[in-house]
């Protein structure tokens, strides 16, 4: 065989390479194949593994999926309201207009504002409102981007839900 040297060419590097392949029979070629593409395949399924994160949208989803027929008595409760709660971007604030048919002092709860793409951003807010049944929070307070906004409020310990997605510039 020949020894390769500084001098040889890519062409006699291609040409001796041939030689040695002519050697390997179609049988075991395949075979080559079939076991290059599983090992590509598998590498591949446990990068992906290892590399990407996966969040749940709940921690303790069992629990909430059986918790959600509250939650569905709750929206039917608030669509069969007059007035319904209002919520909106109003410049660099999130506003949020209650209905005007019940007391501000009697209202009470809790804002979710829930991060879809990180969860270390989620945020909780008291219901306060002011004598004209609005509330409000600076949108500084939040990073920009989609916002999933969860008002669960109640008034007489009648609960009420709302939920809203924002972006936020």
């Amino acid at each position: 065989m020949k020894r390769l040297c500084k001098k040889t060419t890519i062409l006699e590097i291609a040409l001796i390479i041939n030689k040695r392949m002519k050697k390997i029979s179609w049988g075991t070629g395949i075979t080559i194949v079939i076991i290059l593409f599983l090992v590509v395949t598998i590498g591949q399924a446990i990068a992906i593994h290892v590399f990407i994160d996966y969040d749940l949208v709940e921690e303790e989803y069992y629990a909430a999926e059986i918790k959600y027929q509250s939650q569905i008595d709750k929206i039917k409760r608030t669509n069969n309201l007059p007035e319904h709660l209002q919520i909106k971007l109003a410049g660099k604030k999130i506003e949020f207009n209650f209905p005007s048919l019940f007391k501000p002092e009697l209202i009470s709860g809790l804002v979710t504002y829930y991060k879809p793409s990180d969860d270390l951003l989620d945020k909780f807010q008291k219901i306060e409102l002011n004598e004209e049944n609005m509330m409000y929070i600076d949108t500084k307070k939040l990073s920009p981007g989609l916002w999933k906004i969860k008002v669960e409020w109640a008034v007489n310990e009648v609960q009420y839900y709302n939920e809203k997605i924002m972006m936020v510039p």
